[in-house]
């Protein structure tokens, strides 16, 4: 989450930023510090004490309409059956079109009946292409490794320390010990993290049926309900909730500075919403209901003209309108999508909707989620210039802003297009970042399922960098901030907010809680989403995971040693079904892939080609046995500035040499004829770089050792 200066969407990153965005809410001990080792002070905050502070007076609320059967046809109701679309019942608000700003108001609410089964964050094409996180299980691999360390973590967060915060915040006695880094009492963010929490555990009950995690959950789900009842006696506004004092809020629609706090609404929101959808807890939905009522009224043009919502909007939300759309789809109530429209950042998104490339500049996790809100607002309005946002944004990062692991961003910042070797550092890839990348694209897949280079791209991000935000070492399995590929690259903690952290650690377990350990608890959580996905026909192998899927009565195992063995391996062990199996080739694949079905060789799969689908369609039973090889081969990936400086990949597999100590920073050269594959199972090279012999090994690999990733190649 970046960060601490509402106004930096608006201003433009010198080459090399000098402080990460966050510095203003990182306290006088844990100063930013720039490139050269300087500190960097600080902006004031308003510091919270741990007493209650004085609140506003409440203003009167209507209580939130009961959810009633409806009564006839909703008017969306008839505009669907007469093939109209959802979207065009909201027209009466001008959305974005035609270059007009979203319209304010909240129209009235209907008895509206919610959309058809599904979960909301994967939007309406979702529905029918996403296989539900119940329906596939991760086998072992490092994949499931990295799960279970996560569960484990999460399970050992202690609720009462956790919602300590939150007690004060409501004038409610707590005996728990505080948080540090940045859920502090006295950060203008504390709470953050307990949104994340809700997702988290979410996830994991979904994925793996554990019931702590479940329990857990609940159990936080009825603590925020007990304390935001409370919100009126407490000095609040009806539904609020939160770790931090109403008048946050006060500060920022007066133009004062204060960090994201909408962002935090956006968490709680969509943490509740994933307690509902994956772990089925009704009161999550209330709770959820609620604090969007309160943000309808916070930001209804009664209170708020559309100036003073843009001057807010310059602030960080998150993805709070992709909560409020998620919301809209869950209950059909309209005010929460009218609510979501009022968050269309029109300094940013108006030129992004035009194809401008403006992201130089702009925190790149920031401006992220305001994209991903953009599908599902397209989805659920049926709006063209939403639709063209997130199309054009993902073609200008994928196409001009990515690093080789698919990582966006130094010191958190888009930099420049197409500069890769002038903005490398240690403070490169902030994973949070990657992370809504991921969320972007996988949303984007479901509306076009055949375009592999979508899927490419997921496939580049998860395995080179998700994959490797977490420590293997550490048994809670923390998560470093930035993946950095500067030459001499460490994963850490980031020192630019904890210069008194030891370097040799990813994080703590009270101490070092930033935006990054938070959405590591998401990340770790959920490998096994997009794995497959399904059509009409058949289903999708689109990621090389090991795992089980179940389809209807039929359940497919994947057996692969990916990326060490280019060999994959899908059976049939129960049920029978005539359906289509399609089965991902990369762009990257070094030859055609070698395909056997029941131990015989198929040949003649028309489309089986890079960047296509091997698709065979038949009656799958018990006992069949589909055999993928996906042949690999060495290549160079230039850098578009300097094109001397290359990346090292392998297959999907960015590698990058391990040195036993600091090589400094200049950019090492690397004989690209000395590289040899070892006979190692695992993926392993040996090379040779300034006449020393040097291991080359997955970047997903590298934990507490130097590595670099981009050579001057000879």
């Amino acid at each position: 989450m970046n960060k601490a200066d509402g106004n930096l969407e608006a201003q433009k990153a010198p080459e090399a930023q000098a402080a990460g965005p966050e510095a203003q809410a990182v306290t006088p001990e844990a100063q930013a510090v720039t490139p050269e080792g300087q500190a960097a002070a600080p902006e004031p905050q308003a510091a919270a004490p741990e007493a209650p502070e004085p609140r506003h007076a409440p203003e009167p609320r209507k209580p939130p309409e009961a959810r009633k059967p409806p009564g006839g046809l909703s008017r969306r109701q008839a505009l669907t059956m007469l093939g109209i679309g959802a979207g065009a019942l909201i027209a009466e608000q001008a959305l974005v079109s035609d270059g007009l700003p979203p319209a304010g108001g909240t129209p009235s609410d209907p008895d509206v009946a919610p959309e058809p089964a599904g979960y909301a964050p994967d939007g309406t094409a979702g529905r029918s292409a996403a296989l539900p996180l119940t329906a596939v299980t991760l086998l072992d691999s490092p994949f499931r490794q990295n799960q279970a360390r996560n569960t484990t973590y999460l399970l050992f967060l202690d609720p009462e320390r956790m919602l300590r915060s939150f007690r004060l915040n409501y004038g409610e006695p707590t005996t728990a010990e505080p948080l540090g880094g940045w859920e502090k009492p006295d950060s203008q963010i504390r709470g953050h993290m307990t949104g994340h929490l809700l997702s988290g555990l979410a996830l994991t009950y979904a994925s793996t049926s554990n019931e702590e995690a479940r329990i857990r959950g609940r159990y936080l789900v009825s603590q925020l309900a007990a304390l935001q009842a409370t919100a009126s006696s407490a000095g609040f506004h009806d539904g609020y909730l939160s770790a931090f004092p109403e008048h946050y809020f006060d500060i920022l629609e007066h133009g004062g500075s204060v960090w994201s706090p909408y962002y935090m609404i956006h968490k709680y929101l969509a943490g509740m919403i994933d307690q509902y959808q994956l772990a089925g807890d009704d009161q999550a939905l209330d709770v959820a209901e609620r604090l969007a009522d309160w943000v309808d009224w916070r930001t209804s043009t009664k209170r708020l003209s559309y100036q003073q919502m843009q001057m807010v909007l310059q602030t960080e939300f998150g993805g709070l309108p992709e909560a409020l759309a998620n919301l809209y789809t869950i209950t059909g109530q309209e005010r929460y999508l009218a609510t979501a429209q009022r968050f269309y950042h029109a300094e940013v998104l108006d030129p992004l909707a035009e194809g401008l490339d403006i992201l130089p500049g702009l925190q790149a996790n920031v401006t992220t989620p305001k994209i991903i809100a953009c599908v599902r607002m397209w989805e659920e309005t049926g709006s063209g210039k939403y639709h063209d946002i997130a199309r054009n944004v993902w073609d200008i990062v994928t196409g001009h802003h990515v690093y080789v692991i698919g990582g966006v961003g130094n010191y958190e910042h888009f930099q420049p297009p197409d500069t890769v070797a002038a903005q490398l550092s240690n403070f490169t890839c902030e994973n949070c970042a990657s992370y809504n990348m991921l969320k972007l694209t996988r949303l984007l897949h479901f509306h076009e399922p055949a375009r592999t280079d979508l899927v490419d791209y997921y496939e580049r991000t998860l395995l080179n960098q998700m994959l490797g935000e977490q420590d293997p070492t550490s048994p809670h399995g923390f998560n470093c901030y930035y993946t950095g590929l500067s030459a001499g690259a460490f994963k850490r903690q980031p020192l630019n907010y904890f210069p008194r952290g030891n370097p040799d650690i990813y994080a703590t377990d009270w101490d070092t809680f930033t935006c990054d350990t938070a959405t590591g608890l998401e990340t770790q959580a959920k490998f096994a989403d997009t794995i497959y996905s399904r059509d009409a026909d058949g289903i999708h192998v689109n990621l090389f995971i090991p795992s089980q899927v179940k389809l209807g009565n039929l359940i497919l195992r994947q057996d692969t040693g990916f990326p060490d063995d280019p060999v994959i391996r899908l059976s049939v062990v129960a049920g029978a079904a005539i359906l289509t199996l399609r089965v991902r080739v990369p762009k990257w694949v070094a030859a055609p892939p070698q395909v056997w079905l029941n131990g015989a060789p198929v040949g003649d799969l028309p489309g089986a080609g890079p960047s296509g689908w091997i698709t065979l369609r038949r009656r799958w039973q018990a006992g069949d046995l589909l055999q993928v090889t996906l042949p690999m081969e060495l290549a160079v990936e230039p850098t578009p500035d300097h094109p001397a400086v290359q990346a090292l990949t392998y297959g999907p597999v960015v590698l990058s040499g391990v040195h036993p100590a600091d090589p400094g920073s200049l950019t090492p050269q690397l004989e690209m004829a000395s590289i040899r594959r070892t006979a190692a199972p695992s993926m392993t090279f040996e090379a040779v770089s300034g006449g020393k012999p040097i291991t080359m090994k997955p970047i997903a690999r590298a934990a507490h050792e130097y590595y670099t990733t981009y050579w001057q190649m000879m």
